[in-house]
């Protein structure tokens, strides 16, 4: 689902850009369970900043990183080409089908509050699977649904109901689809970050 103005802009400003480096980045790093992930997804990368995230702080030697709208790829195109040229591709792809991803092929893959938007969160949580290597990891952050329902924040965006979820219900659908939740850190019932490892075999 593309985002409306308000979504974009938030999600193009330099408070997002702040936040998404200071403070979701190493927070996600802290719980990875390995030093290096040579070779990563990133759904949803909007003007670039997590690749830039996944690069500096993962390791990563080569980043796929994926927008539906694309707009938000040129945008993205703009920053990251001259920083690391073909380490990163970037391309037009919905979370929701990942068929141009090939089965396991990813070492992590990463989500910086890209689930929520979607209009079907536990198929975009198959997708996920489907792309990770066995005992390759992903990485999630991302808003809950007591925070999204209410009143200011359905005023201001345009969160389909069906992407929203608990926290428990988020980590319990990951679990029943092979993916196992490791590390979590939750604020209440608004924002949820974690990771997750595909089982091997």
């Amino acid at each position: 689902m593309k985002l409306n103005l308000f979504e974009r802009l938030m999600t193009n400003s330099r408070m997002r850009y702040f936040v998404q480096t200071r403070i979701e980045g190493p927070k996600l790093k802290s719980m990875a369970s390995r030093e290096r992930y040579p070779v990563c997804l990133e759904l949803g990368t909007g003007a670039g900043g997590g690749a830039r995230i996944i690069i500096g702080l993962f390791g990563a030697e080569k980043v796929v990183a994926t927008d539906i709208d694309p707009a938000q790829i040129e945008r993205a195109k703009k920053r990251l080409g001259p920083l690391y040229g073909d380490r990163v591709i970037l391309k037009v792809e919905d979370a929701l089908d990942l068929s141009g991803e090939p089965a396991g092929g990813y070492d992590a893959v990463f989500a910086f509050g890209v689930i929520h938007h979607t209009e079907d969160w536990r198929r975009a949580l198959r997708e996920i699977g489907r792309v990770l290597k066995p005992g390759g990891e992903y990485f999630f952050d991302e808003l809950l649904k007591d925070f999204l329902a209410s009143p200011l924040i359905k005023a201001a965006t345009d969160h389909p109901q069906t992407g929203m979820f608990t926290a428990g219900e988020f980590t319990g659908y990951l679990a029943q689809i092979g993916l196992k939740p490791i590390r979590q850190w939750r604020w209440d019932g608004i924002w949820l970050l974690g990771s997750a490892m595909k089982e091997k075999g």
